[in-house]
């Protein structure tokens, strides 16, 4: 696989011909014996994840070569060399979701656009594209986190999981897959460079504008599925500073603000 694109954009970067989940194979190498060997930023990708999980433990898997997974260590600190807040990286799944949806906007045609549905998908109009997963691991070189994305590069129609996904070249893309992965991670380092610079204050880093402004789920009309098992809906009218979704309830003086949950789009009719 030629890579010559995303390689100087990653401190380590393993390709895989086939790997059962990038997150788990780089989860495991940094606590190897050769973990320190994995400094931040390291990549490992592969365009045939036979074993991928999503949120919630999901099954996500595509045929060989249609899709990419890529998963990339992050040991984020300060400008003083301390670690971030743990509030702040909560963060980090939606800020990889923003640089995979200006990669994916860089090679789409005009008149399609990626954006953002929270908490961690990205979509080409309502349909999903690209999914992220967000790991912390507790390595022997201190706390760390693994996020993970899988984006469609090249499904046909006939092989999408569902009928709400998609994928670039199905959107009007022309693209290789190196191309793709170079875009997300020149924006994904980008991104966490102004982070960690702001020592994780999403505000103060502008980043809570950024990713609001790309939000598809911001002035939607959602249902809420709550790990409670209760559906609230009303309308996502923005995030918090801690990443969580604020939404209006039409019967609640209080905004219901979601930490964790799935949301659906609802149609307004």
């Amino acid at each position: 696989m030629d890579l010559s694109l995303s390689t100087p954009h990653a401190s380590r970067l393993l390709w895989l011909d086939e790997v059962g989940s990038t997150n788990t194979h780089l989860v495991v190498a940094v606590n190897s014996s050769d973990g320190a060997e994995w400094p931040d930023f390291s990549v490992v990708a592969t365009d045939n994840q036979v074993a991928g999980k999503g949120r919630l433990g999901r099954d996500w898997s595509a045929p060989a070569g249609a899709s990419l997974a890529v998963s990339v260590l992050l040991r984020p600190e300060t400008p003083a060399g301390r670690p971030l807040p743990p509030e702040s990286l909560s963060w980090m799944g939606l800020l990889a979701g923003l640089a995979m949806a200006r990669a994916c906007n860089s090679v789409l045609p005009e008149g399609k656009k990626a954006t953002i549905k929270w908490p961690n998908d990205v979509l080409i109009g309502e349909k999903k594209v690209c999914g992220v997963l967000s790991e912390l691991v507790v390595t022997p070189q201190g706390l760390a986190l693994v996020v993970g994305t899988g984006v469609n590069i090249a499904l046909a129609e006939v092989d999408l999981p569902v009928p709400t996904a998609t994928s670039l070249v199905l959107e009007g893309a022309q693209t290789a897959l190196d191309e793709v992965l170079a875009a997300y991670l020149t924006e994904f380092a980008r991104i966490t460079r102004v982070f960690t610079s702001a020592a994780g204050n999403v505000r103060s880093s502008g980043l809570l504008d950024q990713v609001t402004e790309l939000c598809n789920t911001i002035g939607k009309s959602v249902r809420v599925e709550l790990p409670s098992g209760e559906s609230p809906v009303g309308t996502a009218i923005g995030l918090s500073e801690n990443g969580s979704l604020i939404v209006e309830m039409s019967n609640c003086a209080e905004p219901l603000v979601v930490s964790a949950g799935d949301v659906t789009h609802l149609r307004v009719i």
